[in-house]
């Protein structure tokens, strides 16, 4: 039978990135792998079309010289033998006689299929399922890390198995992070290596702060007279309280770093900040008395610095407009 070009064997185009391909070619080989199509001649010479296109377009070298050559370019590299061919390798014997084809094999399925690498076919050991877990913490305890024992059903040595665990949450973890806890997962049906347990992290929503990547946010509103005049305020923090000095005249939006006061980096690589955001809070009931008490106080003061600002763009827009 004709050789077919290699990229349509992977199903891959001629610009492919390496990771493409092997992609590509982990997803036909384990369709088409000899233990999963047991007495199927097609899917073993489909198999073995596959990891011969892999082989070459796999290696940087060899796949340059199949591009530049096609299969007439036979040789393995610079130095190769032209008359070896790129898949002399696979062109004799069974699968099981090759050791190129088992280091490809184990590279890419060892974690999938189980059993030594390069055993004999018919004899690997299926590994088991990997279980997936997810686990709710508090905001507080994504920052501050956290220990906590789970339950789950697991099959072990063909039976249902209730499972008791302790997971260690390390401080500053993400929501959505992966913790895995290898050979939690199901057992083998034949004797293989139990699959993992993949403990997915939840991070519940808190009814204060907010997360920015390793920084904590927290939107704090003051009255407009504490704006104006400045206060002291009393911040929750991720583990106590501190007290914020706001200078007299800030405006909504303003925003005040605490350093340190964040999540802390995963590794110990330093910890993020908590930024205090104001948000100046006016009143919307005001009797009539207060009304003209802030009437009489408006008339008194001097325009503000960012409302001149902006009176003076407005009028040299208007300027410009002019006919």
């Amino acid at each position: 039978m004709a050789k077919r070009d290699f990229y349509a064997v992977l199903e891959v185009s001629r610009s492919a990135s390496a990771d493409e391909i092997k992609k590509s070619f982990r997803k036909l080989a384990m369709k088409f792998h000899p233990d999963r199509n047991p007495g199927d001649k097609k899917a073993e010479d489909r198999f073995k079309e596959l990891t011969e296109a892999y082989e070459i377009l796999s290696d940087a070298k060899k796949r340059e010289m199949y591009d530049q050559f096609g299969f007439a370019g036979a040789g393995a590299g610079p130095g190769g033998n032209p008359g070896q061919g790129f898949g002399g390798g696979f062109q004799s014997g069974g699968f099981n006689d090759n050791e190129q084809f088992q280091d490809i094999f184990g590279d890419l399925f060892g974690d999938v299929f189980g059993g030594a690498r390069g055993a004999p076919r018919g004899t690997r050991r299926q590994r088991g399922a990997d279980l997936r877990y997810t686990l709710n913490v508090t905001f507080e305890e994504a920052a501050t890390g956290t220990e906590k024992t789970i339950s789950f059903m697991r099959q072990r040595s063909g039976r249902d198995d209730t499972a008791r665990l302790s997971v260690k949450v390390p401080a500053g973890v993400s929501q959505g992070q992966r913790l895995k806890l290898a050979n939690e997962g199901d057992g083998s049906p034949n004797g293989g290596a139990a699959g993992d347990l993949y403990v997915i992290v939840n991070t519940q929503e808190h009814p204060l702060f907010k997360r920015e990547e390793d920084d904590v946010v927290l939107d704090v509103p003051i009255p407009f007279t504490e704006a104006v005049l400045g206060t002291t305020l009393e911040i929750p923090t991720l583990t106590n309280k501190v007290a914020l000095k706001v200078p007299p005249g800030v405006h909504s939006g303003q925003t005040f770093r605490l350093k340190g006061k964040g999540f802390p980096k995963i590794g110990g690589m330093g910890t993020g900040d908590m930024l205090i955001r104001l948000v100046v809070d006016t009143p919307a009931n005001l009797s009539s008395q207060q009304r003209q008490q802030l009437l009489e106080l408006s008339q008194g003061l001097t325009e503000t610095p960012l409302v001149k600002a902006f009176r003076e763009k407005v009028s040299a827009l208007s300027r410009q407009r002019k006919p």
